[in-house]
């Protein structure tokens, strides 16, 4: 079993390539590109528990899209941590009847960070008065076209 071996949590599957390259004792989990690239050889092939896993990457650049009928708007809202900043926050979407797909949240320097995600873009006329009425406490990442298989 797996018992006995020691894991080390990274932050991607790229850095635990990295550091398996340098200790001939190592072993990680990730893409075959990464052990690839870094010669590392492929021990065990499809060990995903959740054959649906999905890893997104984003592109970082100034580039704006163009609304296209079918987006997916990501932003970061920094709230502050007491009852109900939150609510009141989602409440604007709620009103506004927009979808949010993802909500993940991380508390820094006694702030409440939440990375968000919604279906549309944020020039849509429905959204722009919710950003706006928020910009001190959001920043919007990027709209872009959401995947086929986006929920």
């Amino acid at each position: 079993g797996l018992d006995e071996i020691e894991h080390i949590p990274v932050e991607s599957t790229a850095k635990a390539a990295k550091l398996a390259r340098e200790d001939e004792d190592a072993a990680a989990l990730c893409p075959s590109v990464a052990a690839k690239i870094n010669n590392l050889p492929i021990r065990f092939e499809n060990v995903e528990d959740d054959i649906n896993n999905k890893t997104r990457f984003f592109i970082i650049s100034n580039f704006e899209n163009q609304p296209s009928g079918a987006d997916k708007t990501s932003i970061l809202a920094r709230l502050s941590n007491e009852p109900g900043s939150l609510v009141n926050f989602l409440n604007d979407f709620e009103k506004a009847n927009v979808n949010l797909t993802k909500i993940k949240s991380h508390i820094v320097e006694g702030k409440s960070i939440f990375f968000l995600e919604f279906n549309g873009h944020k020039d849509d006329a429905e959204i722009r008065p919710i950003l706006e009425k928020n910009k001190d406490v959001i920043k919007v990442l990027g709209s872009y076209v959401k995947e086929a298989d986006d929920i």
